[in-house]
């Protein structure tokens, strides 16, 4: 099997790639009962994924593809060759080299290309393959057809793929960008979220407190995200060297935060910083990334 880099199959390779999975299959087939090479593949396929055999179900369905390269039920057979390689086989690298196919072979269909795109670009972004993935979100970012709610996901997808590069300046720029869609309010509070943490990952903490607040004061935000968001400013202005203003967010969130424990632990550190603060003539010990 064709292991890929960052770069996906193009050309001549790609077309090699194919041609060797479809070789084997056919190579596979010229082993069964005469009575058999001449059923339906896809009854086939059907038959042994029934029987539990995922290799001849797959082999069939490769086999379907080579012998129908104008098939009309191609997309359903590549979905379901997915299926069995991410869902059954767990083989990620294989899946990729599928969809990397998919991609070239539906090129001509706008809406499935891009559902591919966005799907081989999770899986790039999950396999640490970060130049594709920000290569298909950018993609996905210029396309004038795509939804508003799941542009604003792609740009969020696409700037946590820069600070994983640790490109901090265009994620902030992509954020921006997603924060001028008309969408609803968790959507719009996933992408100011995202700004937060690319704008302390940059020790711009006054940054992050900034756009976090702003966040807060969206109409229509989930409960899980307000607390959410709370947790994240407590953080902040923590590391700001502002303990009882930490404890006191901490606080309003104690009871609906998914993990009280958690936010207990927290307090009860506060309270040990606290107390050292007194003891230092207001001074905290604590690490703190942002300005003075």
């Amino acid at each position: 099997m064709v292991k890929l880099g960052v770069r996906p199959l193009r050309g001549p390779v790609l077309a090699l790639f194919l041609a060797f999975t479809l070789a084997f299959a056919v190579a596979s087939g010229a082993c069964l009962p005469n009575e058999e090479k001449h059923k339906d593949d896809l009854a086939l396929a059907d038959a042994a994924i029934a029987d539990h055999d995922v290799g001849d179900g797959e082999m069939y369905l490769l086999r379907y593809l080579r012998k129908n390269p104008d098939g009309d039920r191609r997309w359903e057979v590549w979905r379901r060759i997915l299926a069995l390689t991410l869902n059954v086989r767990q083989d990620k690298a294989t899946a990729r080299d599928y969809l990397e196919i998919m991609l070239r072979e539906f090129s001509g269909d706008p809406a499935r290309k891009r559902g591919i795109a966005m799907e081989l670009a999770g899986l790039c972004r999950d396999m640490r393959f970060n130049a594709r993935a920000a290569e298909l979100w950018e993609s996905l970012a210029a396309d004038p057809d795509l939804d508003t709610e799941d542009k604003a996901a792609v740009y969020k997808e696409l700037s946590y793929a820069y600070m994983r590069s640790l490109e901090f300046t265009p994620a902030a720029d992509v954020l921006a960008l997603c924060l001028n869609l008309n969408v609803g309010p968790d959507a719009k509070a996933d992408c100011y979220s995202a700004l937060s943490e690319t704008q302390m990952l940059n020790e711009n903490l006054k940054g992050a407190e900034q756009v976090l607040r702003e966040l807060l004061k969206l109409e229509g935000l989930s409960e899980s995200r307000k607390t959410a968001a709370v947790f994240m400013l407590a953080d902040v202005v923590e590391q700001e060297n502002r303990p009882e203003e930490a404890r006191a967010l901490l606080e309003s969130i104690l009871h609906s935060y998914p993990n009280s424990k958690v936010i207990e632990i927290r307090l009860a550190a506060l309270k040990g910083k606290k107390s050292a603060s007194s003891r230092t003539g207001g001074r905290s010990g604590a690490f703190t990334r942002g300005s003075p």
